[in-house]
């Protein structure tokens, strides 16, 4: 019995070395198989297919079912080949990515034993071919950004789309819907149109030569026109300046910027504040630019006239005479009109009225006398500057 188990440990043992043996002869035949990428004859590179310039490229490379440890084995690119630019490959042998560049490649893939996994894989054997891939200079639209700049209602618009190709083209919208009011030429690939309905599209546009074909992925939103309400266009010389520039249309926030400011002013760019106090005198040319939160601009020329520091003249006043039509005009400098005249305090001859808008002492006075009296005057954006006035009234020399 004993001489007998140990037959039988004898033959199964003898059976598993044959058994492992089978598979590690099997292993050393290790092959690529015809598909994808098949040998182009009378050559021996494998030619696989094509891919085009920024186009997606999905590729799995196999070994040949039956031979080796096939499925069971890892792939790699040969150190001092390389696959097109844009290109890698996995382990598992998928070659992916975008190319980048057009032209003819060769290189060179290993593909090994994964060395005891499962058990019978344990020879590390490995295969080596050379591989052909072209990658041709596809058709590609040239407006690549995924979000257009806005259109504006009631306002034309026009966006021409374009490609990288001389041949004669065919355009759609492939899915989605334009705004309303735009149309696409299928011939030209213009945009264009009058949007009459503030929305967001979202629409895909595609582009075919009969061969070749591109699909690009755009957002489109249709808004109020952006504009700027009218700035103040006048300021002082010693007047603080507190205003806020105000846009409608378009889509907040606004972000601000201008040029040509009067020394003495800042803009905040987040509020639109303009603020500070203007230290010289004369015109200033503004530019005032605003930007909407889709990229939008509205653009305005400003014309800031920077006026003197209001102030009246201490100049002589000319002397009345009872009975007699006198005329007197105060003199001021600066400040921005209309301006305002009123008498704040004293007393003024009998006969003689000051003009509210002209600055002018006039009428017949009644009573000689010397009179006080205080002048103020105001100007459109609140300075103010007061004078003390002395006007002597003389009698009347007839008798």
């Amino acid at each position: 019995m004993r001489l007998n188990r140990i037959l039988l440990f004898v033959v199964a043992v003898a059976a598993a070395a044959a058994f492992a043996g089978a598979f590690a002869s099997s292993a050393s035949a290790l092959a690529f198989a015809d598909y994808p990428c098949p040998i182009a004859p009378p050559g021996t590179i494998k030619i696989c297919g094509d891919g085009e310039v920024g186009k997606a490229y999905s590729l799995h490379v196999d070994g040949r079912s039956g031979t080796g440890c096939y499925p069971h084995v890892k792939y790699k690119v040969i150190a001092g080949t390389a696959l097109p630019p844009g290109l890698s490959m996995s382990s598992d042998g998928w070659i992916t990515g975008i190319p980048t560049t057009a032209g003819k490649y060769n290189f060179w893939l290993s593909m090994t034993d994964t060395n005891g996994d499962p058990p019978w894989c344990s020879d590390s054997e490995s295969t080596e071919r050379e591989f052909q891939m072209t990658i041709v200079q596809g058709l590609q639209i040239q407006q690549r950004e995924g979000t257009l700049t806005p259109a504006q209602l009631n306002t034309p618009f026009s966006l021409q789309l374009t490609t990288n190709s001389s041949s004669a083209l065919t355009w759609s919208v492939s899915s989605g819907a334009l705004p309303t009011g735009i149309n696409l030429n299928t011939s030209t690939g213009l945009l264009s149109g009058t949007p009459t309905q503030v929305q967001d599209s979202h629409f895909q546009i595609k582009v075919s030569d009969g061969n070749r074909s591109d699909v690009q992925t755009y957002n489109l939103s249709v808004v109020q026109a952006l504009l700027i309400a009218a700035p103040p266009t006048a300021a002082e010389v010693g007047l603080p300046v507190n205003v806020t520039l105000k846009a409608t249309g378009g889509r907040a926030p606004y972000t601000w910027a201008a040029t040509g400011l009067p020394v003495g002013l800042t803009l905040d760019p987040a509020s639109g504040a303009v603020t500070g106090t203007p230290t010289q005198a004369g015109a200033a040319a503004v530019k005032v630019t605003v930007t909407d939160s889709l990229g939008l601009t509205k653009q305005m020329d400003v014309n800031l006239v920077v006026a003197g520091k209001l102030a009246l003249a201490k100049t002589p006043i000319a002397p009345a005479i009872v009975g007699v039509a006198y005329s007197q005009r105060l003199v001021r400098a600066g400040g921005v009109t209309p301006i305002r005249w009123t008498i704040i305090g004293g007393t003024v001859p009998a006969g003689i009225k000051l003009g509210a808008r002209t600055g002018k002492l006039a009428g017949v006075p009644k009573k000689a006398g010397t009179y006080h009296f205080r002048v103020q005057v105001v100007d459109r954006l609140g300075a103010h500057s007061t004078l003390g006035v002395v006007l002597k009234v003389a009698k009347s020399s007839k008798k």
